[in-house]
């Protein structure tokens, strides 16, 4: 297992990644990233911001839900395959018990405006998280290998061309993500020359 700062704490067993995943799954309502960075960085403590950044970005590259990737990921950094097994449990368990329950809830009161006014009410909710969570990364520009221009130029491209001209992310993630690579690769060779030359 990496060794992580004094100041990181560790699950103790399988049993708590389990709970505790299913304690944040249970809070993410339209909004798990914001609630896994609050969750596990903040509260829990599994995580420096860092570390969370890098586990974050290799889960959106992968496919499937980042967040249910990035919580098998941690499982399986203390304990192996059984944390990732009861780190996906815990995210599914409990969550998709509620899913059906509320769907099947919701198929019968669909057409009641007091529902449809909650739903909108909800999704004002899930904005806001996504939002804050967003907000709450932004100081982490400042230590980012690609620099704060070039990454600001990268979430402008992102923005417009999913935002704007709808495109796939399938689209997408190469034509960012390529140039994003290399220029962090030169990056990192060229600090690396610059240290050798002290």
């Amino acid at each position: 297992m990496p060794q992580e700062p004094s100041s990181i704490k560790q699950p103790k067993n399988c049993w708590d990644i389990f709970w505790s995943f299913t304690c944040m799954a249970m809070q993410a309502f339209g909004g798990s990233t914001a609630i896994a960075q609050q969750f596990l960085v903040d509260q829990k403590q599994w995580l420096t911001m860092p570390r969370f950044l890098e586990m974050l970005t290799v889960s959106q590259v992968l496919p499937g839900p980042n967040i249910m990737i990035l919580s098998v990921m941690l499982g399986d950094r203390y304990f192996g395959w059984r944390g990732a097994l009861a780190a996906f449990l815990g995210m599914i368990t409990f969550p998709a018990t509620l899913m059906l329950t509320v769907f099947v809830i919701y198929e019968q009161y669909a057409s009641n405006p007091v529902v449809s006014a909650a739903l909108a009410g909800m999704a004002a909710s899930a904005s806001g998280m996504v939002i804050g969570a967003a907000i709450k990364l932004v100081p982490n520009i400042k230590s980012n290998i690609i620099g704060k221009p070039v990454w600001i130029l990268l979430l402008a491209v992102t923005f417009i061309s999913v935002g704007l001209f709808k495109m796939s992310m399938i689209k997408v993630l190469p034509l960012v993500g390529i140039p994003a690579f290399f220029w962090a690769l030169y990056r990192i060779v060229q600090k690396a020359n610059k240290e050798l030359k002290k």
